[in-house]
């Protein structure tokens, strides 16, 4: 069963398989090709999710920037978490760190207007 998870790169699985005879008959290979049987039955069935690792980050606007960074966010399939509204606007984004680095330099070079960035957190996206 582990064999067939390494073959796929796999990580963070968990497979269980309930064995509800006791008995011998099937003998220590027949054990082996049951089990991996079925493992490979809901590997070719399972859904898979690529996670990477990522950033959510807090952008602190005033209120004319809001449509223009929501449009960069759009263009950039950024994910907009949450928004606040106080006397400036928060953004609540989560991106991949290499999506990260082309805000950085497009807010270095002020294609992107925002007041400031806060709240960095490392996460699996």
């Amino acid at each position: 069963m582990l064999e067939l998870l390494r073959a796929k790169n796999l990580c963070q699985v968990l497979v269980v398989v309930t064995r509800y005879f006791g008995g011998i008959l099937l003998g220590t290979g027949g054990l082996v090709r049951a089990y991996a049987g079925v493992t490979k039955q809901a590997l070719e069935q399972a859904n898979y999710i690529e996670k990477r690792q990522g950033k959510e980050v807090q952008i602190c606007l005033t209120y004319e920037e809001i449509e223009p960074f929501r449009y960069y966010c759009k263009k950039h399939q950024i994910h907009i978490i949450k928004e606040e509204y106080w006397e400036y606007v928060y953004f609540f984004i989560e991106l991949p760190n290499t999506t990260f680095q082309n805000l950085q330099n497009d807010l270095d070079q002020k294609n992107v207007k925002v007041t400031k960035i806060d709240k960095i957190t490392e996460k699996y996206i």
